[in-house]
């Protein structure tokens, strides 16, 4: 590597280059969530008035997380009112296609953009709807239902998204004022030790529960199949956690959606992955 560059500019180049914001989910121990809170797991808010989503077999989908942008101070693209749900099967796939990830037969993603406060826990529990606290000790997702928030934040560009290499190959060329000798910067023109300090320097403060910035994944991006490179917007993000998530072994899960989709409130063309290690 160049004498006149060090690991710490290029990192510091890399995260000038990426910065942008993101809101930050934050899990709030201790509290049992309502109906109309913004959460993971639990009995969904949900109108009796709406057929609610089931999978490929006529079965229920299981609430996986829900976003009350009501109460949430957030800025578009996302919406700034309504409740935001995500839904998955709970079969081995968790809801995921392999051949196709956009299908949303075993997952489905529902925007209420107005929500209805006189509705009571009582009238939605009529519904006989399938919960996470029923799969608890099974292999759903969510394993404590748990009461979430956004926190606004600067997210930067992390190992595996799709844009890593593209901000890397403007930020080496910016550092060290040279072009890189060979594609694929970050495994075939950075040693070892060069690729353990960038590691380290990117994964200090990271959240990988999340809304908007940058993804994170245990194997790959699914964008670099060129049929899903419109889907250029983290959605949502939830990672394994504690005695509250768990993704397979320890996985992570996204969503994604092209940004003019999101604008439009429009969520019938989601990608939605997950993998673990």
């Amino acid at each position: 590597m160049a004498q006149n560059g060090t690991i710490k500019e290029l990192v510091e180049k890399l995260k000038s280059l990426s910065k942008t914001e993101y809101y930050q989910i934050k899990i709030i121990p201790n509290i049992t969530p309502e109906i109309f809170d913004s959460k993971l797991g639990g009995l969904p808010y949900w109108t009796p008035d709406k057929k609610y989503p089931v999978n490929s077999n006529g079965e229920q989908l299981i609430l996986l997380a829900q976003i009350n942008f009501d109460r949430e101070k957030v800025d578009l693209p996302l919406p700034t009112n309504g409740m935001l749900q995500f839904f998955i099967t709970n079969d081995d796939m968790l809801g995921m296609n392999d051949e196709d990830q956009t299908e949303q037969n075993n997952f489905r993603v529902v925007y209420h953009e107005n929500i209805n406060y006189k509705i009571t826990k009582e009238e939605i529990e009529k519904l006989n709807i399938v919960t996470s606290n029923e799969k608890a000790d099974e292999d759903f997702a969510i394993t404590k239902e748990c009461k979430i928030s956004l926190e606004r934040g600067v997210d930067y560009i992390k190992l595996g998204d799709i844009q890593f290499e593209k901000f890397l190959k403007i930020a080496y060329k910016e550092v060290f004022k040279k072009e890189p000798s060979k594609e694929n910067i970050y495994f075939n023109v950075l040693n070892d030790d060069e690729r353990n300090r960038l590691d380290q320097e990117l994964e200090i403060n990271k959240s990988n529960h999340k809304m908007l910035g940058y993804s994170y994944f245990t194997q790959e991006d699914p964008r670099y199949d060129e049929k899903y490179r419109t889907y250029d917007t983290l959605l949502l993000q939830i990672d394994s956690e504690g005695k509250y998530v768990k993704w397979g072994g320890v996985g992570i899960g996204n969503f994604f959606i092209p940004k003019k989709s999101l604008l439009k409130k429009d969520f019938s063309n989601v990608l939605y992955n997950w993998d673990s290690t």
